[in-house]
């Protein structure tokens, strides 16, 4: 009997899959590029639970059809993963782990605790009188992660003379390092933000624009294949209808978000916005006995 772990073994890595097609999603012209207007995790979905039986036409298809693209077609499952891993990292650019306002408050308290031992060591003698004059002070993120450094580093470096007399404590002075180290993070992720998003943006039309490419060619092709039994949506579903007919189960898989209008991409070289500012989608071609990739 095979058991889970060896199931979920067989399971496709999504950073593997779309490490294997990411020179292909990055190949795409930005003029061709195709607005996301479906649900990922439904359209995914119904793509892997169509794959064997499109799959099993394979050779079918390769020797009805000279142009067809078998390469493309072989990816076609790494296609679905590529766009699940670019919608992962899509929703991460877009909800940021945020716990600044934590941080800082956590920061500030230990800032007051350490300037006010070493204040004290300071009318001892214990700290030489120089030790906070590069002390920032005031409010500013980027101004507490620098005074906690400089307070971090003065108890340290002096430590073997103080300890018996600071109430700071070790533990503190290396949260306190940690604490400047999350602000400095935090605060260049929030700058950074607005191009991790864009980045994140593109990379996710680049992974749906090669999808369903792939995925409508392959839907054309098996039309064709299949023209006189007229069961292409039995097959392989269109990600658009709504309800997929698949042999007696009517099972709603997908309900298709309404394409708004767009302006179109100016140039190839012109900087990427994010996809609901791509052109919409081309409209399908039609199918005849000439074949499908006939335009």
């Amino acid at each position: 009997m095979t058991t889970i772990q060896e199931k979920l073994r067989n399971e496709a890595l999504v950073a593997e899959a779309f490490a294997r097609v990411r020179a292909d999603l990055e190949a795409v012209p930005a003029e061709q590029l195709r607005q996301l207007n479906v649900e990922v995790q439904a359209a995914t979905r119904t793509i892997l639970g169509s794959l064997p039986e499109i799959q099993a036409l394979r050779e079918r298809l390769v020797e009805a059809l000279p142009e067809f693209d078998a390469d493309a077609f072989d990816k076609l499952e790494d296609y679905v993963w590529a766009l699940r891993y670019a919608q992962a990292s899509h929703n991460v650019a877009t909800h940021p782990p945020d716990d600044l306002e934590e941080v800082t408050a956590e920061g500030l308290r230990l800032r007051e605790r350490m300037l006010a031992d070493i204040k004290a060591l300071q009318t001892f003698g214990l700290i030489g009188a120089k030790a906070l004059e590069n002390l920032k002070g005031g409010v500013g993120y980027n101004n507490l992660a620098v005074d906690l450094d400089i307070l971090c580093h003065t108890l340290t470096e002096e430590w073997p003379r103080i300890s018996d007399h600071a109430h700071t404590t070790l533990e503190e002075v290396t949260t306190a390092y940690q604490v400047a180290a999350r602000l400095t993070r935090l605060v260049g992720l929030r700058e950074q933000s607005p191009a991790r998003l864009s980045a994140a943006a593109e990379l996710r039309t680049r992974a749906f624009t090669v999808l369903i490419r792939t995925y409508e060619e392959a839907r054309n092709a098996i039309a064709y294949l299949r023209r006189h039994e007229g069961d292409v949506d039995s097959i392989a579903p269109s990600l658009y209808t709504g309800k997929a007919r698949r042999r007696g189960v009517d099972e709603e898989v997908v309900t298709p978000s309404p394409e708004p209008a767009a302006p179109p991409v100016s140039s190839s070289t012109a900087p990427l916005s994010p996809a609901t500012d791509l052109p919409p989608a081309p409209a399908p071609r039609v199918v005849d006995d000439r074949g499908p990739f006939v335009t």
